[in-house]
């Protein structure tokens, strides 16, 4: 087991903290490593000991939410959460209530899109490799299965915050169960449980 120093970690959570705060009134071209820094009351040194830049640094971001929507989604095996309509929406919707301020807003801000994008391709990636070992499906199929799966939550998530849909919760999980499980299902079987 590799062992993290927890001088790296205080280090990174201050920063994620004070990119945090700084990327709510900031765009993200204007947010210096001086201004990271000084919000996060570390010195300019020590930022440069464990990253190159900026984007370097928004990269751990970017790690982070690709990491925890991972774990909602994948946290229990495919084959059990996918067979129970709505369970990985109610996990990801909590997700995005719970840390509605940063969370919700990088990942539906037209600014800090590439971000989102990153952050969708990190999942999808993970969720295919998830999806081929438990269901045999190609690692094309279920790359695409995956993709199609975020893609669609997160890009109705962002219709939501947004405002540009007006639903209310239950609605809005409904859709979305609907239009994920139609596409999926005509890769995998849903209802097949696991073996055991």
């Amino acid at each position: 087991m590799v062992k993290i120093d927890r001088r790296v970690q205080k280090t990174n959570q201050v920063l994620q903290t004070a990119f945090r705060e700084i990327a709510r009134n900031t765009s993200y071209r204007n947010i210096t490593v001086k201004k990271l820094t000084e919000t996060a009351g570390i010195n300019r040194k020590t930022f440069y000991l464990h990253y190159d830049s900026i984007d370097d640094f928004s990269n751990t971001v970017v790690d982070e939410i690709a990491d925890k929507l991972l774990t909602l989604i994948t946290g229990q095996p495919l084959k059990e959460s996918l067979a129970k309509p709505g369970y990985i929406f109610d996990r990801v919707f909590d997700f995005f209530q719970q840390s509605r301020e940063f969370y919700t807003f990088m990942m539906t801000s037209m600014d800090y899109s590439f971000l989102s994008r990153k952050v969708e391709a990190k999942v999808a990636e993970g969720f295919a490799q998830a999806i081929q070992e438990q269901y045999g499906t190609s690692q094309l199929d279920s790359y695409i299965c995956a993709s199609f799966f975020i893609r669609n939550t997160l890009m109705i998530f962002r219709l939501y915050n947004s405002g540009l849909v007006q639903l209310d919760r239950n609605e809005f999980r409904n859709r979305l169960i609907r239009l994920n499980t139609s596409g999926l299902s005509s890769f995998i079987d849903l209802n097949r449980q696991s073996e055991k």
